[in-house]
């Protein structure tokens, strides 16, 4: 196996983990969703280390990991709130509320992914909490024996997403 493809088999892993819990949550599996968002969030954080160390990172990685991580940090948590809510409400308006929240948090989870492959860091900082932070926070707000009111778990959602997109400066771990 050509060592090059190691840390992009992580990244689709991540991606791949990310296409699940969306598969789980439109049929209602709500905490195994939740459970492949983690399993993304392992893959993501291994997938540049591994890269590092092998000396093989390059801009196909840096690409690809941004791919991987708006459908896994963008796109599974924000319908795993919406199929959640969606499950437990009837209501019409908060579907609609849900449904526009959960479109800009995606919107600005692409946005500061897209933000960070054209910036450089600045002293040892980066801009915006990272996406893969609020898609896992999402996730664990989503867990079934976590009895958050799905009010609240709309409007974080929204904080997340606002959160992604501003000035906040978050240092390099």
């Amino acid at each position: 196996m050509n060592k090059n493809m190691i840390p992009n088999f992580l990244t689709l892993s991540n991606g791949i983990c990310g296409f699940l819990a969306i598969i789980l949550a439109a049929n209602k599996f709500f905490t195994y969703a939740s459970i492949f968002i983690i399993l993304s969030v392992l893959a993501d954080r291994y997938d540049g280390i591994v890269a590092r160390k092998l000396n093989v990172d390059g801009p196909l990685g840096k690409e690809l990991d941004s791919i991987c991580d708006v459908i896994s940090f963008g796109a599974a948590p924000s319908f795993l709130v919406f199929t959640k809510v969606q499950s437990e409400s009837n209501f019409f308006v908060l579907t609609i509320i849900t449904l526009v929240f959960c479109a800009i948090y995606v919107a600005c989870g692409a946005y500061r992914l897209a933000r960070f492959n054209i910036t450089t860091m600045v002293d040892g900082y980066y801009q915006g909490v990272p996406i893969t932070t609020c898609g896992l926070g999402l996730a664990i707000l989503s867990l079934e024996f976590v009895k958050l009111p799905n009010i609240a778990l709309i409007i974080l959602t929204a904080i997340f997403g606002y959160l992604m997109v501003s000035k906040i400066k978050i240092k390099k771990i």
